[in-house]
């Protein structure tokens, strides 16, 4: 007997160092990792492609769908390898910041010099011009401007790793959304066949569509997740949202972009736009970063996982904590337990208020609306939508309901694109082309009884189409009865 998610906002891990062995990737999806990270801003395709291998394997070993999604580097600003791997810049040095250049070979920098990735700071940086480096801990200003390098003081110094992230919001850069790098990188995702795509940097449904032009280049159009990390971005969010799959509210580069205290709106602008729509959203970043050397998250932190589950987010990620944190299970425990927590607290028609003011005039959600308040109304036991690509699980969740989610399907891809979606407890049913709709739903209910154990004659809400497979065509709302074995009904 299978056990349902004891929470309804789902928590998405970043595998790395600290996460790439067979035991530690069985024991965060055990802890209730449901969707994985693949960074491709790190790691090789041979790497990617194990722990890949490893996620599936497992999650099939204890019964749970997992989602994978591979996280484009995009046009991030980078310095190269360090000596050591890690140097620590003090306040008051000087550090010359020059340009890699396109060969393989990249230089290793130094306390002197940082060799910068994407752009060449002699022909961008100006004196006076800020850059921060280490998610904004790191603050340096450029001093001298020479043909081939600039010369800048550092102000507040600290740690560095390798391959660390640059930001430079005081200088003009006009850097392309998509890499020769990801393309190649899209590619792999392609032939692997992940659920999703995250592109970093989007600043427009043009980005997007450029995305999707080249996936189709390679004969697979995979789910897409639009990264917002510009500021520029919130100005198209609408066409953003619209356009993509799901999106992520990317807090370490868009507290960069922003000031700091205008981060915490941004998220809730972010949240607000996708949970209007439906679209999935993520909301990533330092959830709980102190747990990369401790046990225990701030209490800032709790507090900080809590606004964002109360904001309406999706889903939750967790970033350096699982990659190269001491305590990755630990984490994923610790995030699932306060993620508990929050919902415990929630006022869902509070909540479901920006749901009910949906401007999509479409069958599909007014069918999905009207059973979310069906099953209120006669205390159903359970939600049940039957889908073929996920999206009528997808529009279910969108209305927050207060009854298990359970989004049935036969299609194995659609299973796990679904362990993104809000409460949705992914279910696979066996079908074929000449089952009736009848026969389909009646096969739901079975499942549902024999592997989570819903009683014989309860009530549940069934969304579905006429021709439930086939995409978008929700059109039949029912209230159904789990039937009992051997029963005719």
């Amino acid at each position: 007997m299978r056990q349902r998610l004891k929470r309804n906002t789902k928590i998405v891990a970043t595998l790395g160092p600290s996460s790439s062995s067979r035991e530690v990737i069985r024991d965060m999806i055990a802890a209730g990792m449901n969707v994985a990270r693949l960074n491709f801003s790190h790691g090789t395709h041979e790497q990617h492609s194990q722990i890949l291998a490893m996620v599936r394997e497992e999650s099939k070993k204890l019964q749970r769908y997992v989602a994978v999604f591979q996280d484009l580097c995009g046009p991030k600003i980078r310095i190269s390898e360090l000596e050591g791997g890690s140097i620590t810049l003090l306040e008051g040095a000087n550090v010359e910041l020059h340009y890699c250049g396109d060969t393989k070979e990249k230089p290793i920098g130094s306390t002197e010099k940082l060799y910068i990735e994407a752009f060449d700071p002699a022909k961008v940086m100006r004196p006076g011009e800020k850059a921060l480096l280490a998610d904004g801990r790191i603050l340096i200003v450029v001093e001298k401007s020479f043909e081939d390098h600039v010369i800048c003081r550092v102000i507040s110094g600290g740690a560095l790793r390798s391959r660390s992230g640059i930001s430079v919001p005081e200088s003009r850069l006009d850097l392309p959304c998509l890499t020769d790098k990801d393309k190649h990188d899209l590619k792999w995702a392609t032939e692997n066949k992940v659920d999703y795509v995250a592109l970093s940097f989007v600043g427009t449904a043009k980005d997007i569509r450029d995305l999707q032009d080249v996936m189709d280049e390679y004969g697979e159009r995979l789910p897409m997740i639009s990264k917002i990390e510009r500021a520029g971005s919130l100005d198209h969010l609408s066409s953003i949202v619209e356009a993509s799959d799901a999106v992520m509210v990317a807090r370490g580069d868009l507290g960069l972009e922003l000031p700091l205290e205008r981060v915490p709106g941004a998220q809730r602008f972010i949240i607000n736009a996708a949970n209007y729509t439906g679209t999935p959203v993520i909301t990533a970043t330092q959830m709980l970063m102190s747990m990369v050397e401790e046990i225990r998250p701030t209490r800032a932190e709790v507090s900080d996982v809590c606004t964002a589950v109360r904001d309406g987010t999706d889903a939750v990620m967790l970033s350096d904590e699982t990659a190269i944190g001491k305590h990755p299970v630990r984490a994923v425990e610790v995030l699932s337990d306060i993620v508990i927590e929050a919902e415990r607290e929630l006022n869902l028609e509070r909540d479901r208020l920006s749901a009910k003011r949906s401007d999509r005039e479409k069958v599909a959600d007014a069918v999905c609306y009207a059973a979310t308040n069906a099953a209120d109304k006669i205390a159903a036991a359970a939600m049940i939508a039957c889908t073929q690509s996920g999206y009528t699980a997808q529009l279910m969740a969108k209305y927050r309901p207060r009854q298990p989610l359970f989004g049935v399907t036969s299609e194995s891809r659609s299973l796990t694109r679904m362990a993104l979606y809000w409460g949705v407890e992914p279910l696979l049913i066996s079908v074929d082309e000449e089952m009736n709709i009848e026969a389909e739903i009646r096969c739901a209910l079975e499942s549902i009884r024999d592997e989570f154990g819903l009683k014989p004659g309860s009530r549940v809400v069934i969304t579905a189409g006429l021709r439930a497979r086939k995409q978008g065509s929700t059109n039949v709302m029912e209230i159904r009865e789990i039937p009992r074995k051997g029963s005719d009904y």
